[in-house]
């Protein structure tokens, strides 16, 4: 994806490898984005960037959704 390439560009004297400043510079410019500008982004993907957009998305939400299950429901193990 082109975007990514330009922020990779942008930014790579900054990364470290942490996994944590990648995220803050993700975050940071995607929250500088517009509603339109993240559609604008969305479709300029080719069918396999949408893909794994969201499949890694839907992957991230479902291990959330069962930490917090994990994390709220009383363990079924005796000791």
């Amino acid at each position: 994806m082109r975007f990514i390439d330009e922020v990779y560009e942008l930014y790579k004297g900054h990364f470290n490898g942490a996994e944590e400043d990648i995220t803050a510079i993700v975050v940071g410019i995607l929250d500088e984005q517009s509603r339109e500008d993240l559609l604008d982004l969305i479709d300029e993907m080719d069918g396999e960037e949408l893909f794994h957009m969201l499949a890694t998305y839907m992957i991230e939400v479902m291990k959330r959704k069962v930490a917090m299950e994990e994390e709220h429901s009383p363990s079924t193990m005796t000791h």
